[in-house]
């Protein structure tokens, strides 16, 4: 079994309240649950409206699966118009459970 642990930051370009900064999230959190069965989460504690931080996170059986989901999550960031991605992060790992 294979776990991959992912890390996003984005800066939202017109973000001026809470309200667009959740509109902006809850877009591509919902978007990234329902397209390829990730777990996310904003990271941050929300005091900038216009930089959020995301994680997510899934299990496979196979590492290639795992590598292609977030690397299509990528082109799904990398795609969107209202924020710029300033940094994104992967890590997969084989879980040792013994």
């Amino acid at each position: 079994m294979f776990v991959g642990i992912g890390y996003v930051k984005i800066r939202i370009y017109e973000a001026y309240s809470l309200k667009d900064r959740r509109q902006v999230v809850r877009s591509v959190t919902q978007k990234i649950e329902k397209k390829h069965n990730l777990s996310v989460a904003t990271i941050d504690d929300g005091s900038l409206w216009n930089l959020v931080e995301i994680g997510f996170a899934g299990v496979s059986s196979n590492k290639a699966i795992l590598e292609s989901m977030y690397k299509q999550v990528g082109h799904i960031l990398d795609e969107d118009y209202r924020f710029e991605v300033v940094d994104f992060i992967v890590d997969i790992q084989k879980e040792i459970l013994r």
